[in-house]
């Protein structure tokens, strides 16, 4: 979620990012492990302020705000506030400093657990390797083996990772958000062009599973991108992608164009067509040297 003037929204990212791309059994661990709510309140250069709340306690999940209570609408009471600075912020993440001895020359402020002060870069360096363990490799995602689900059965709830087994799509998705999440200006010139909210319904060996990428000016990466429907999320969506999880990949690599898949009726659209294909400006900002499909 970068955050205009906080460099340091990229390690709330991070963590976002890994939360959104465990297995919900993966998540229950991490969770487990830390059994903690941290609270941020992050001050820039410039005197403004932004508000992060990492739930490690209970769902594991991210939110920010511009205010304290934005960023804890919905979270858990945190066991520990921290007040930083966005440039100490990042050294600490970097390990040239820490959260403790910051406090102590009177740098940072901390409310509550001070253990868990203590306890803040090595759970930044878990998440950073976690992020790297997760991250989609390099290379083409190659074409599922598996064929298509003749019945297609739309989940109930969303799942509560990105990533879907047997879905080779879904790590399409989870690299828009790594990449959105990594490169600010990237991300920025991107929504401005597509400025729309997109259902994906890929299908695939266990039926039909949907992600909706909110690919909209202002979105944080919290809510970027997020398994299940538009409705389920509470969003609008103003196209809805139909396709099968081997197309989308072709589609992702370049080997299929979205007006020729609407042609031969691999793609089908709920909404506005044209918002369809916008979605490829989408898939080839993620391509590059840092993210090729």
């Amino acid at each position: 979620m970068p955050i205009t003037g906080f460099a340091s929204s990229a390690i709330i990212d991070q963590l976002t990012y890994v939360l959104g791309a465990l297995s919900p059994e993966d998540r229950k661990k991490e969770v487990n492990k830390t059994k903690a709510v941290y609270a941020f309140e992050v001050a820039n250069a410039g005197g403004n302020k932004h508000y992060f709340v990492v739930d490690l306690k209970q769902a594991g999940k991210v939110s920010d705000g511009s205010t304290e209570a934005e960023a804890a609408k919905g979270q858990p009471k945190p066991d520990i506030s921290i007040a930083i600075s966005d440039d100490t912020f990042l050294k600490v993440s970097e390990g040239k400093t820490t959260a403790a001895g910051e406090f102590m020359s009177g740098k940072v402020k901390i409310k509550g657990n001070m253990m868990l002060g203590m306890k803040l870069e090595p759970l930044l360096k878990r998440f950073k390797k976690l992020a790297e363990d997760l991250a989609p490799p390099q290379t083409a995602v190659a074409t599922p083996t598996s064929s298509v689900a003749a019945a297609a059965v739309v989940s109930e709830a969303p799942s509560q990772g990105i990533v879907a087994e047997g879905y080779n799509g879904s790590q399409v998705i989870a690299q828009i958000l790594a990449v959105f999440g990594s490169d600010a200006t990237k991300r920025e010139a991107v929504l401005k062009k597509t400025n729309a909210v997109f259902q994906i319904d890929l299908d695939g060996p266990a039926g039909i599973k949907s992600w909706v990428l909110n690919l909209k000016p202002g979105a944080t990466a919290s809510d970027l991108v997020l398994p299940g429907t538009a409705a389920q999320n509470k969003k609008v969506a103003g196209a809805t992608l139909i396709l099968s999880d081997a197309d989308f990949v072709d589609l992702a690599s370049g080997k299929l164009t979205g007006q020729s898949a609407f042609m031969a009726g691999k793609l089908k659209s709920k909404g506005n067509i044209m918002l369809a294909l916008k979605l490829e400006t989408v898939l080839k900002a993620v391509k590059g040297p840092a993210a090729k499909l």
